[in-house]
């Protein structure tokens, strides 16, 4: 929640004779405004620069991070090289403020704040350039699906704690906001390989000019990963491999600036025999009206398809489907000592789901959706070191029916080097098809009564700089929770039943920081506590346990992660992270280390060697049935550049 204190001047070396900066803010810019900033290397900036980076996370809007009354832990694409980071999932292990657990090779659980199980994590809005990853289905996201070419990502903007007033539906426990470059800061080619016992990948990507006004670059990606295990050291059979490819082009025009990208992919499972293909083609156009107003426009079309074979191919298959169609538009405004931001969008889906395995089906087996929503937010400052935000968004689903989420925050510029933020929203989570319209013929559903999950979150922050070379940054927060599914089944009153009959709360703190022992040398330490207490209401069935819809979260997490610039051009990362027992399932708690090395053979050529896991041979990290155990590996890593 904090800051994001970040780290910006690794770049730094120990022959530059004045400390380097170590504060920086880790911000996001807004693809319109970001020409100015790019122009210089965020180490170069000084304290009192950084706290005025331009960022567009918290508000959809550009504001100065060092005034954005939220937390936001940014990921940096250098973090992410030197982290030895090969897919999305993985990269997202750097944010000290999300829950990651690996079930099984191609399978993650991803969640803020706790509810980070298969059937609870399906709170948190997944961006990748804007377009919305998630499925109807679940409400969740499908991880192995995503095959980003990280190193094309700029930033990954990690926002914990509800953002339903901006972001919609969904933005529940927080927001993750993928960021790809622009194709103008792509220019050249790039062969990046890995090779090891578990994971074999290689990518490449090639960017020109595009005229005399625009850039465009293509990239195409394929991978393998290996198997994890059963408990016991048996085979889980679980071994995948994939292909992708994509393009982006970015034109700047007297009219404005265009954007133009897509991505198609193509993957394999073993064990359920299986397929996953999909693409998606997206549009935006942004323009500077005035000095005080500036617009967006955006459109994408999106299509997910998935077919699973039972154990036995004889036996039956599943098949989803999703096809979706999203447009939006937004206009910031400058009006005096207010700074608003308001929009507009609609989303329209159709999805199948067709189950050949069990009795259980989605009744209708298909379904088309929308979802049409207005948003106004307001910035108002108060007094040159006091801003004051509300705003409050309407959402109507033709599946769902409406949804208010209003949200009121505050900042606090203390002074000169302590900032502090408190905020009050209201977030919710609307019904999925698979919620609404799960049947199994005169035994379960359909729940045509079941209602959104609803939360009301209070949060305060703590943001400072410590000392020339420290920061750190602290965060407390209350969600309060009510209308949670349970599963209601009991001989007498069949057919059984999705409810809303699940209430409590959380509570917990966030930490992290960033300190810099010597110029070559950073640490950043980190940590998150939880805790939860959840009851049924009055009279209330759940067959499922609680914990079926409130995940399986540890306690506690602490994090440090080391980054070194050693003699002879090498690199150095090293990254222990201790993770509590989900003692609920049996699941215990674990620490683990990953460590990469790299050597600047020359500019153009970079070799590595990445060890992830390291400490064991092989450990649980979540509960999904039956219990799946990530192996130790180690890869070979050769990145080369040329133009």
């Amino acid at each position: 929640m904090l800051f994001t204190l970040c780290h910006a001047a690794r770049r730094a070396r120990a022959r530059r004779t004045a400390p380097y900066v170590v504060a920086c803010v880790v911000a996001s810019v807004a693809p319109s405004h970001a020409s100015a900033q790019g122009a210089r290397d965020l180490a170069d900036l000084s304290l009192e620069e950084l706290s005025q980076i331009q960022v567009t996370s918290v508000s959809r809007r550009p504001e100065a991070l060092g005034q954005s009354a939220a937390a936001i832990y940014v990921i940096t694409a250098d973090e992410i090289r030197r982290s030895g980071a090969a897919t999305l999932p993985e990269a997202l292990r750097l944010a000290p403020n999300l829950e990651v657990a690996r079930y099984s090779s191609q399978g993650y659980l991803i969640s803020a704040r706790g509810f980070n199980s298969v059937n609870a994590s399906n709170k948190m809005l997944v961006l990748i350039d804007g377009r919305s990853v998630f499925t109807p289905f679940f409400n969740s996201a499908f991880w192995d699906q995503q095959a980003v070419m990280l190193a094309d990502v700029e930033r990954i903007e990690v926002i914990s704690g509800p953002g339903g007033t901006l972001w919609g539906a969904n933005a529940v426990d927080g927001i993750i906001n993928v960021i790809t470059r622009p194709s103008a800061a792509t220019q050249g080619g790039i062969v990046d390989v890995q090779a090891g016992d578990f994971l074999q990948r290689g990518q490449a990507r090639y960017g020109t000019r595009l005229g005399d006004s625009g850039f465009i670059r293509a990239y195409a990606l394929g991978f393998g990963q290996g198997h994890t295990f059963l408990p016991g050291g048996v085979d889980a059979r679980d071994d995948w491999q994939g292909a992708s490819t994509g393009f982006r082009a970015d034109l700047d025009t007297a009219a404005g600036a265009f954007v133009l990208q897509g991505d198609a992919y193509r993957n394999r499972v073993d064990t359920p025999s299986g397929r996953r293909t999909g693409g998606n083609l997206l549009g935006r156009w942004s323009a500077q009206l005035s000095a005080r107003s500036h617009v967006e426009v955006q459109a994408y079309y999106d299509q997910q398809d998935r077919h699973d074979n039972a154990p036995d191919p004889q036996t039956g298959y599943v098949i989803e489907r999703v096809r979706t169609f999203d447009i939006q538009a937004q206009q910031t405004l400058i009006l005096g000592a207010h700074q608003m931001v308001w929009g507009l969008g609609h989303r329209a889906w159709e999805d199948r789901f067709v189950n050949a395995v069990n009795p259980f089906v989605l009744d209708p087996e298909s379904q088309s959706v929308s979802l049409t929503n207005v948003f106004v937010q307001d910035t108002y400052a108060a007094r040159d070191d006091l801003k004051l935000t509300a705003g409050i968004k309407l959402e109507y689903s033709s599946f769902s029916g409406w949804a208010v989420m209003p949200s009121v925050r505050a900042g606090w510029q203390a002074t000169s080097r302590d900032f502090v933020w408190a905020a009050v929203s209201r977030a919710v989570r609307p019904p999925s098809r698979l919620e609404r319209d799960l049947t199994f013929p005169g035994f379960f559903g359909p729940s045509p009564e079941f209602t959104s999950e609803k939360l009301v979150a209070y949060e305060a922050g703590w943001r400072a700089q410590l000392a020339p070379r420290a920061t750190a940054a602290v965060s407390v927060f209350y969600n309060d929770y009510s209308d949670l599914r349970t599963t209601s089944l009991v001989p007498t009153d069949l057919p059984g039943r999705f409810r809303n009959d699940l209430e409590g709360h959380t509570y917990g703190i966030e930490a992290w920081g960033s300190f810099s022992v010597l110029p070559w040398w950073r640490l950043d330490p980190g940590m998150t506590l939880l805790h939860k207490d959840f009851h049924l209401k009055p009279g209330a069935v759940d067959i499922s346990g609680p914990q079926t819809v409130l995940g399986h979260d540890p306690a506690h997490q602490w994090f440090l992660r080391s980054y070194m610039d050693l003699p002879g051009n090498t690199e150095l990362y090293i990254g222990l992270r201790r993770i509590g027992a989900l003692a609920d399932v049996g699941v215990p708690g674990y620490v683990e280390a990953d460590v990469r090395v790299a050597w600047q053979v020359r500019p153009d050529l970079q070799v590595s060697l990445a060890g992830q896991n390291l400490l064991h041979a092989r450990h649980a990290e979540a509960s999904q049935p039956p219990i799946q155990e990530i192996p130790r590996q180690a890869y070979l890593g050769l990145r080369w550049t040329f133009q």
